[in-house]
């Protein structure tokens, strides 16, 4: 996700898909006025600008994996909320504009280059996402001893993947205070894939009848992927569906259904690692994180995304939210928004999407 920052009002993020992830940024221009009494001198200005904004480089350890990020802090003396931001999918380096976006509205940001990217060791791809939270508390860690930051005030944000990092941080720890998710799925990752494919499958002109076939193949494949159970089934639902007529644009599509089913023999070989993202992976269920939280959570969607089934998720979270007598969630869909926060009938950023979340930090964090 790519924020210009053109004035202290005016946040503009480019599009962010979650597969496959990329996070490039452009700074536009930010204008800083401070304004000073008659009889300032330069010790007034020297002090001035001690106490501005500034960017510290820092290095964070999670067990054998170093996490290179740069803190952000904001203007002013006294200890500041924080926020350790969450990444999407796919190779994310550091998000510095969306930490200074954070440090324009008075939180201390902590924004860190994903394992594997950019300066920090380890690979990301080799291990399920959810271990990704880790290195985000290992963040928070850091923000924690920090003496310019309160530690009783630091939250999450997450957009994408990072929606459902976010909240399994805060259902882990206790030093989470408040969590922001960003076009983040209730469901599984297996189910927004499913959701994100019969998508494609429409902006191609499918009926809804092809569409819903196409899905229930690919949830009877997935389904044996995941557990080994129901090969020969499988297999004969994958031959007969060749003579459909949407088999071409299903084949089409990036998880190679109608590729080699590997047998339960050939997945059973030490070393078979064709379905460790359906074992590991696709059935996460981000609803046991969202019945643990216990701090106020802002859930923010587009009601034009393409990647989230954000009806759904939004069904989940309020019944999460209506069983669980909770007070403290606040959810957002922005009418004809996508899943990078733009309006689907300009391109242009959906002004309420950053004026939301900064009178919501105003109410719950900063206040």
């Amino acid at each position: 996700m790519r924020w210009r920052v053109a004035s202290s009002k005016s946040v503009r993020p480019t599009r962010n898909l979650m597969i496959p992830g990329r996070s490039t940024w452009t700074l536009g221009a930010a204008l800083v006025v401070v304004l000073c009494a008659a009889g300032c001198g330069k010790n007034a200005a020297f002090e001035a600008e001690k106490s501005g904004p500034r960017e510290e480089q820092v290095r964070f350890p999670n067990g054998e994996v170093t996490l290179a990020g740069t803190l952000v802090l904001p203007a002013g003396t006294g200890k500041h909320p924080g926020v350790v931001l969450f990444h999407g999918s796919g190779p994310q380096a550091r998000d510095l504009f969306t930490a200074r976006w954070f440090a324009g509205e008075g939180i201390a940001a902590l924004a860190y280059d994903k394992r594997g990217v950019g300066d920090s060791t380890g690979n990301f791809k080799k291990v399920p996402f959810m271990e990704l939270c880790g290195d985000g508390l290992a963040g928070l860690a850091l923000l924690k001893s920090r003496p310019e930051i309160d530690a009783k005030r630091i939250g999450v944000w997450g957009l994408s993947q990072g929606g459902w990092l976010g909240p399994l941080a805060a259902s882990k720890s206790g030093d989470v205070a408040w969590v922001i998710a960003v076009s983040g799925p209730a469901v599984s990752p297996g189910e927004q894939m499913i959701f994100y494919y019969a998508e494609e499958l429409r902006a191609k002109g499918l009926s809804e009848s092809d569409v819903r076939e196409a899905s229930e193949l690919r949830r009877k494949v997935w389904t044996y992927a995941e557990s080994g159970v129901g090969y020969e089934s499988a297999q004969a639902d994958l031959e007969r569906a060749r003579a459909k007529h949407w088999y071409a644009d299903v084949k089409a599509q990036q998880d190679d259904l109608f590729g080699l089913l590997l047998t339960p023999e050939e997945q059973a070989k030490p070393g078979a690692a064709g379905y460790r993202w359906f074992r590991q992976e696709a059935n996460y269920d981000p609803v046991m994180a969202l019945k643990a939280l216990r701090v106020p959570a802002l859930f923010l969607f587009g009601d034009e995304d393409r990647l989230v089934p954000v009806a759904e998720s939004v069904a989940v979270i309020r019944r999460v939210e209506a069983e669980g007598g909770k007070k403290n969630f606040t959810i957002r869909v922005f009418p004809h928004v996508d899943h990078a926060m733009f309006r689907t009938t300009s391109g242009d950023l959906e002004p309420e999407y950053p004026a939301t979340m900064r009178a919501w930090l105003k109410e719950r964090v900063r206040k």
